[in-house]
């Protein structure tokens, strides 16, 4: 028998598309590579190797799983025979007489029948928290991966946006060379010199922010690796390198089985309608069945064996309150369970909707910044033949190259923002 209640997934109702789908989506392929393949950059893959082979986390991750499996191993033992044996040797000294040793050994063979299924209640319980511990390891490496290719990204966005910091930077000390010559030859006022001064130091604060932020970054990357910070090398690739995905869009209620999160809320929630089923067990009786042997030799004598059969029956009839208690809480944790369940499942929601609005207008934002850029190369373009010309002077060509820089700048802040977007929807979506 079991007392098991039936297991039903808590109803609530799921969409049937997304609202925030935008049209960068595809219909899902039948077989969804890892997220960070869709970069087509092999030193990320590189990088996501070493993270998953030397992350600390991950590996803590799998001692937990480690230690469910052998706690459902003991929690299943119940369900087989045991054996016990002992043995012991005695010697009597005895004045005038003979010395005379004893030996003895005693062997139990004892089984529970499992009448009222609490035993194999208590295996599965425990087996369901096993799938819960690997559904949590798969949780965590989720989040690693998805950690791991955020801050490569952002690594290589900086150095980007350091490379073009430099180049505004030498502009700008450029500009502040040809006003302070004209300031000396009473073409400019002091005030236009102190305003190039404090352009130069603002683009000379946000290089230094820029060169922090990496390193930061840096370092926070190697600890995602398993590696101490120190002369920890930066990636060589360039941002350029990253392919800008498109999304396979799945629909809502596959989320119920591609979220490992989700998934080990429900195995849980099986474990404690386990649960259920042993603390209703408790309230029957239980019939256990023994086999005792015994061997005694003594002396020289020949051995004398005995064999007994047993069995006892154990019923419940007063326990103070203790199975009640248990079979109420147990039910209680199961209705928590139940309850978390359906908000994990909800917040799932919320987080592919949230990722889904953070695509499009990323995907908004880049095309901005790449007609940005556009433009302000063809106003370099015009400036430079102007210049050349001798039409304009070489601070309106120097402002120019400015603004394109800026536009550069833009370009790669939106860049980084977008591959991170795309990052985090296929966190969102389980994979």
């Amino acid at each position: 028998c079991s007392l098991t209640p039936k297991y039903l997934r808590p109803q609530m109702d799921i969409p049937e598309d997304w609202s925030a789908a935008s049209n960068t989506t595809q219909p899902p392929q039948q077989e969804e590579p890892p997220f960070w393949r869709a970069f087509e950059n092999e030193d990320l893959n590189r990088v996501m190797e070493v993270a998953l082979a030397r992350n600390l986390d991950l590996q803590a991750a799998l001692y937990r799983v480690e230690q469910a499996r052998a706690q459902a191993k003991v929690a299943s033992a119940p369900l087989w025979p045991s054996l016990d044996a002992s043995g012991g040797v005695s010697q009597n000294y005895q004045e005038s007489a003979n010395n005379t040793s004893r030996w003895q050994g005693f062997a139990t063979l004892s089984y529970e029948l499992d009448l009222w299924g609490k035993n194999r209640s208590q295996a599965e319980a425990a087996n369901y928290r096993v799938e819960a511990s690997q559904y949590d390891r798969e949780a965590l490496r989720l989040i690693i991966t998805t950690d791991t290719a955020v801050l490569y990204t952002q690594i290589l966005g900086f150095t980007e946006r350091i490379r073009v910091g430099e180049t505004n930077l030498r502009n700008a000390e450029e500009v502040l060379r040809i006003i302070t010559a004209r300031y000396r030859e009473g073409g400019v006022s002091a005030l236009e010199v102190s305003q190039q001064k404090v352009a130069v130091n603002n683009i000379r604060a946000a290089l230094t922010s820029f060169i922090a932020q990496r390193t930061t970054t840096l370092n926070a990357l190697a600890i995602l690796l398993g590696r101490a910070p120190q002369h920890f090398e930066s990636p060589q690739a360039e941002l350029s390198s990253l392919r800008t995905p498109v999304v396979n869009l799945t629909p809502p209620a596959s989320l119920l089985t591609a979220r490992p999160d989700i998934r080990s809320t429900e195995a849980g929630l099986l474990a404690a309608d386990a649960d259920i089923g042993a603390a209703r067990a408790a309230f029957f009786p239980s019939l256990r069945l023994g086999i005792d042997a015994s061997l005694v030799a003594t002396g020289f004598n020949p051995a004398t064996a005995a064999l007994s059969l047993a069995s006892d029956v154990l019923a419940p009839i007063f326990s103070g309150g203790r199975l009640e208690g248990n079979l109420e809480n147990v039910t209680a944790r199961q209705k928590e369970l139940a309850t978390q369940y359906q908000q994990t499942v909800l917040t799932a929601f919320r987080e592919v909707e949230d990722a889904l609005a953070a695509r499009k207008n990323t995907d908004d934002q880049a095309v901005l910044s790449s007609e940005s850029v556009q433009e302000a190369r063809n106003a370099y373009t015009i400036a430079k033949a102007r210049f050349d010309a001798g039409s304009i002077d070489y601070l309106t060509l120097l402002e120019t190259q400015r603004s394109l820089s800026q536009a550069e700048d833009d370009q790669i802040v939106a860049t980084v923002a977008q591959l991170e977007a795309f990052v985090q929807l296929r966190k969102a979506l389980g994979s």
